[in-house]
């Protein structure tokens, strides 16, 4: 009886140690990411080499593969545009290897996560390095497809310019958002808005028709035909009969519309 409890005594013990020893390695695999993070957004160059398995690799989310070489430069000579990190890190453990599930952040704090990566990493020594990544753009694909998503956004903004509602067209243009009319002339946000709200552009019943939509990462392009309802600029009330070019990116978990460019189609 003594030397059962003994026995089951050790099995405890080495269990005990085995559940301890994976919380270490988890918690180095977690250290190892925060401090990679860190040297990232610091361009600290230095320490960043340290990181990388001399054989690593990054496939990109344009599905580009790049070396250590590259991708040390690409960090040195990238201007950091907000704050990198990991988060919902999921480490599994295969002896020596880490296997690490994790949603990357590379933009404002505010702003969505950009991608979803898996890191594989190898124990070099005491310390943990990166042998290989792999990252996918987390787009509206996941919430019932990035299609509807815009086709949603675009049918938002023709209600908004109908009902003359400026802020509500506000929050669906970009900051830089800059439209192309039919006479060539270039107007910003900032004056098409102005003039809703002064009167001077006013909007009747526009719709648009024929809209086709192709996305290119965080990005995407609409093109559409207008040959319905009126519209008054400036005290001249016309028919709407154009085609447009709209881009528009996802920004802050939402799409924005970018740039517009109309044309009046050939009578031909």
């Amino acid at each position: 009886m003594k030397k059962l409890i003994v026995i089951l005594a050790m099995a405890i013990a080495a269990s005990s140690a085995a559940f301890g020893q994976m919380n270490k390695d988890e918690q180095a695999v977690r250290q190892t990411l925060n401090e990679l993070a860190a040297a990232i957004n610091a361009q600290d160059m230095a320490k960043l080499d340290g990181f990388y398995a001399a054989d690593y690799v990054f496939v990109n989310q344009s599905g580009v593969k790049v070396n250590k070489t590259e991708r040390l430069a690409s960090v040195k000579n990238e201007k950091p545009t907000g704050v990198f990190g990991y988060e919902n890190v999921k480490v599994r453990f295969y002896g020596n290897t880490a296997i690490v599930n994790t949603n990357v952040r590379t933009s404002a704090a505010q702003d969505p996560l950009t991608n979803q990566s898996t890191l594989v990493l190898v124990r070099n020594g005491k310390g943990w390095q990166l042998a290989s990544a792999h990252a996918t753009n987390v787009s509206s694909n996941q919430s019932g497809g990035a299609e509807q998503a815009i086709r949603q956004t675009m049918t938002e903004l023709f209600a908004a310019l109908n009902r003359g509602d400026a802020d509500a067209a506000g929050r669906i243009y970009a900051d830089d958002y800059q439209i192309v009319l039919e006479n060539g002339k270039t107007v910003t946000k900032a004056e098409r808005l102005d003039a809703m709200r002064s009167g001077a552009l006013k909007f009747q019943s526009v719709a648009f028709d024929n809209l086709r939509i192709r996305q290119y990462g965080n990005a995407a392009i609409a093109t559409f035909r207008n040959s319905s309802g009126r519209s008054n600029a400036l005290g001249s009330e016309q028919e709407n009969n154009s085609i447009g070019t709209v881009t528009l990116i996802y920004n802050g978990g939402r799409w924005q519309v970018a740039s517009a460019h109309l044309t009046k189609p050939s009578s031909n």
